[in-house]
């Protein structure tokens, strides 16, 4: 299935703290992106907000299809209490 993705006026931040306003984004079937920037600039908040996974403090994203899904893998996997080095490598 091919799908296009499209942000709109996207903005998210932390506290009092803003990590981007007034993002517009276009993925369309084929597209191949790159998405750089300092540490802490919001990177991982926008792919969790494509991925449908955050809610963005302003703006819309829309899926077309709608049945369309976005995949996510996360830069560190979930810990378990308890999970020794060990057990998180088997």
């Amino acid at each position: 299935m091919t799908a296009t993705l499209v942000a709109k006026n996207l903005a998210a931040g932390h506290a009092d703290r803003t990590l981007f306003t007034g993002l517009d984004l276009v993925v369309a079937p084929g597209d191949v992106i790159g998405l750089v920037g300092a540490n802490g600039a919001g990177k991982s908040t926008l792919l969790r907000m494509l991925a449908g996974l955050a809610a963005p403090d302003q703006g819309e994203l829309a899926l077309s299809p709608p049945t369309a899904t976005v995949g996510h893998l996360p830069q560190e996997p979930e810990r378990r209490p308890g999970e020794s080095v060990r057990e998180f490598l088997a």
